[in-house]
């Protein structure tokens, strides 16, 4: 069986795909708008949004302190940190009376943050870190002992004259 309007040439198949338009891609229809915004002016959108924006503002409890274990509650973390804080300034009175605090005060409260974050890190690779840190620059590291001997050309002769 042979199809119904099959052109008889080549040059009447060309003509036919020449002269017949390529039917567009029918869309489906679009659906209604539905919700709040379907009967919005642009400006009306962007109060609604706005609105919507504040009241979401502090809403959402801060529930992820930063360094605080997960087996911890809030309490009992705030707790370690005040002990940790404690004994910070404890240790940088003992610091400054030994005259090992550094002049910049800025420093100086790095330092104070750096030995309260030792105190209260339950992280074996953060309190080696931090104790690592603290002690870089509060002690001076022991100076290495290196013998170095300066041999002269005519020393060097004399030895190997003596070998022989």
């Amino acid at each position: 069986m042979g199809v119904k309007n099959k052109p008889k040439t080549i040059e009447a198949f060309v003509l036919q795909q020449i002269s017949s338009p390529i039917s567009p891609l029918s869309l489906p229809p679009k659906k209604a708008p539905r919700g709040p915004w379907a009967n919005m002016t642009p400006e009306q959108r962007k109060e609604y949004s706005a609105k919507l924006v504040a009241a979401r503002k502090g809403n959402r409890p801060n529930t992820n302190l930063p360094g605080k274990p997960r087996r911890l509650t809030h309490g009992q973390w705030a707790a370690i940190k005040e002990e940790a804080e404690g004994d910070a300034k404890r240790i940088i009175a003992r610091m400054k009376d030994a005259g090992q605090l550094p002049d910049d005060p800025r420093a100086v409260e790095a330092l104070q943050k750096a030995v309260t974050t030792l105190r209260s890190s339950q992280n074996p690779k953060d309190v080696a870190a931090l104790g690592r840190l603290i002690l870089d620059f509060t002690k001076v590291r022991p100076a290495q002992k290196v013998n170095h001997t300066v041999r002269s050309a005519e020393d060097i002769l004399d030895e190997m004259a003596e070998d022989k």
